[in-house]
């Protein structure tokens, strides 16, 4: 079955307020997991995309096998290796929107943390598999296909021609698949945190990211009717009916050190992306009325229509064999 991805998009975007929370909480456990692996947000975007350009390598041969894309495979030591040539500085600076020399420092640093190993004789790069935590991974194919199996609920209650698949059913299949759906989700987080990153530094990304998942959660979806994207961009500020969260939560949330918290909220403040309480809880501020906010809305347009691609590809991945 094929799936139009600009039709899904639409969808996505008609329905923002209602469908976002349940992406923003994966995206945040998703970088709170990252946190704990690497240390480093930005090392790990440069990790995705050394991880990705290994398995992409991978799965581009002819003697790969089904049974070769399970997730039990990936912990394979040294099945899959990747050319020192394939992996150039300038080129991931210029995908990752990170500065050359900051590339070459958090490859270093992978190297150094024995999380990517180099082999200098065979110039190769090898995926050092043992210092990926298997229960951080088999969280991460959790929150997808916790993701995954919500909106397709939301799509099939609201007769978008997509039939509910349930969170069990595409975790046996995202089992089965693994490297099918690493590199796509991949390419996704690379090009989504690449366009916010244009105008945002890793971590305020982050903390942005759990302000907004803390106002739309708090918003009943039952009470309201859903806000499309440009909607909800001038009125996130308004639907705050909880608190919102303080430094420490933010850190703890996060794995950011609290001091780190302190310094990105400061500037998230003055750029008018967050406003604090008299008791110095965070919150989603008037987006229209931010500095970057007409680059902020770009991004964010853009980012989902990335999500379009990305569902519609998971979704034909899913139905493929059955």
């Amino acid at each position: 079955m094929k799936f139009e991805a600009v039709k899904i998009t639409q969808v996505i975007e008609q329905n923002f307020s209602h469908l976002m929370p349940d992406f923003y909480e994966m995206q945040t456990e998703y970088l709170a997991s990252l946190n704990i692996i690497y240390d480093d947000l930005d090392a790990s975007l440069v990790a995705m995309v050394l991880t990705n350009f290994l398995y992409k390598e991978q799965l581009n041969k002819k003697y790969m096998s089904i049974n070769d894309f399970s997730f039990k495979n990936f912990y394979k030591k040294d099945k899959f290796k990747l050319p020192v040539s394939s992996f150039k500085i300038k080129d991931v600076s210029k995908l990752l929107n990170l500065p050359r020399e900051t590339v070459r420092r958090k490859k270093e640093k992978l190297i150094k943390d024995q999380i990517i190993i180099l082999d200098k004789k065979n110039k190769i790069y090898i995926l050092n598999t043992a210092k990926i935590d298997r229960k951080i991974i088999e969280n991460h194919i959790n929150n997808l296909s916790k993701f995954l199996s919500k909106f397709s609920a939301y799509f099939s209650k609201n007769k978008f021609l997509i039939n509910e698949v349930t969170k069990d059913e595409i975790k046996k299949d995202v089992d089965k698949k693994f490297l099918i759906y690493l590199t796509k989700f991949l390419d996704f987080q690379i090009s989504y945190f690449a366009n916010l990153k244009s105008i945002l530094d890793i971590e305020s990304i982050f903390i942005s990211l759990l302000c907004n998942l803390n106002t739309l959660s708090s918003s009943s979806k039952s009470k309201n009717d859903p806000l499309n994207t440009k909607d909800l961009f001038y009125k996130m500020h308004e639907l705050n009916s909880s608190f919102g969260l303080n430094a420490t939560s933010i850190s703890e949330i996060t794995k950011i050190p609290r001091t780190t918290v302190l310094r990105k909220i400061s500037k998230l403040e003055k750029i008018g992306l967050i406003k604090k309480d008299k008791f110095k809880r965070y919150a989603s501020d008037n987006l229209s009325k931010a500095q970057c906010g007409k680059k902020i809305l770009s991004a964010v347009e853009s980012n989902v229509s990335l999500l379009g691609i990305f569902f519609t590809q998971c979704l034909e991945t899913y139905i493929g064999t059955h």
